[in-house]
């Protein structure tokens, strides 16, 4: 169902969550769906829901998004931009027919009337970034790392479901788990060990796996 291989990055939200069971929930997606900017004569970015068998955004089938005890959800991040060069190269045109180098007005005026002709023209780029919403445990996985991707789908969960998403820590990805009540107040417990700056000062390391050369834990305490 998802690459094989990728990174991802987790979240947390405070209080109710969406109700994938209601009409609520569906509706909301619906909502902020994602809008084409495939004709569109500007420089621009849109985001919108859409899910795995509708990549339009047009269509919400729960049936779509059930993935036992989480919530697929995919949303589309399409930029539609003149590429860098083309734009150059017209540029140079125009200077080489007019003799001399163009000024900033004349160059934005030049942008202008290029990316109003040739934008609707020019196919956006398209990105597909997947999550999970698991709802009991208020938490979600976004298969997206970069910071334009992370930015994009917080904002966007945010006007959807008025809740906003923190960074996950170990503590609270350890406390979603279903521990035991001995494992959860051992938790509550640990605390981070503070390690001085001088390597040397530190703990010589001890062989606790069987397996490891101890060559190797020599050379890596070292």
């Amino acid at each position: 169902m998802f690459r094989r291989s990728g990174s991802f990055v987790c979240f947390f939200f405070d209080g109710r969550g969406p109700d994938p069971l209601s009409d609520g929930f569906l509706e909301s997606l619906a909502k902020y769906r994602f809008r084409s900017i495939e004709n569109a004569a500007s420089e621009q970015t849109a985001v919108g829901w859409v899910t795995r068998s509708d990549p339009t955004g047009g269509s919400f089938d729960r049936e779509d998004m059930d993935c036992d005890a989480a919530v697929w959800m995919r949303m589309r991040l399409d930029k539609k931009a003149a590429p860098t060069k083309w734009l150059q190269i017209h540029r140079q045109a125009a200077e080489r027919s007019a003799g001399h180098k163009l000024s900033s007005k004349e160059r934005k005026e030049l942008k202008e009337d290029l990316l109003s002709k040739l934008l609707p023209r020019v196919l956006p780029t398209i990105s597909l970034v997947d999550a999970l919403l698991f709802p009991e445990q208020r938490m979600v996985m976004l298969f997206g790392t970069s910071n334009n991707v992370k930015e994009a789908f917080l904002s966007l969960f945010y006007k959807t479901f008025s809740l906003s998403l923190r960074s996950a820590d170990p503590y609270q990805l350890a406390m979603s788990l279903d521990l035991d009540s001995a494992r959860q107040q051992a938790l509550e417990t640990i605390s981070p060990i503070q390690w001085p700056n001088d390597r040397r000062a530190r703990p010589a390391t001890t062989q606790t796996d069987p397996a490891l050369p101890v060559a190797e834990l020599t050379e890596e305490a070292n």
